[in-house]
């Protein structure tokens, strides 16, 4: 764990900006480049940030499910993904799509274009999380 105000101080403003930027672009993803790996590399970074400033057991307070957990849903969503689309008979990883309707107003709704290539991409995104922080805080336990 550090001591440095400076470092503290720049988490509690970095950690959180930096997970709200994952989701952006964790739901950006599907349409363009991005998606799961990549946002899982921007969460992982902040998850990391977080332990390096506060300690392994503010992580754990943060995160309380095992990275392992985090691996084996996400390879269930992943390939759950490919294989919902085998079992109807099309090409493994056949993405279906279709649109959300969410009212904003009474008069308006926003379309939420949603895709099942956005399942993959969590699958994606919990395996990179999971293995990142897995490793640094293993890593990390073995210095101390």
């Amino acid at each position: 764990m550090c001591t440095s105000v400076i470092l503290k101080v720049g988490a509690r403003l970095i950690v959180p900006l930096s997970l709200v930027f994952a989701m952006y672009i964790y739901f950006k993803g599907h349409q363009t480049p991005g998606g799961g790996f990549v946002a899982g590399l921007v969460a992982s970074v902040a998850l990391i940030v977080h332990r390096m400033s506060f300690g392994s057991d503010s992580l754990r307070r943060m995160l309380p499910i095992s990275e392992r957990y985090f691996i084996a849903v996400g390879l269930t969503l992943a390939l759950g993904t490919g294989m919902g689309a085998y079992l109807q008979g099309l090409p493994f990883f056949t993405s279906a799509h279709g649109y959300l309707h969410l009212p904003t107003t009474i008069e308006h709704t926003y379309d939420f274009e949603w895709a099942s290539v956005m399942a993959f991409d969590l699958g994606v995104f919990l395996v990179v999380t999971g293995v990142v922080v897995g490793m640094i805080d293993v890593l990390s336990k073995e210095i101390q």
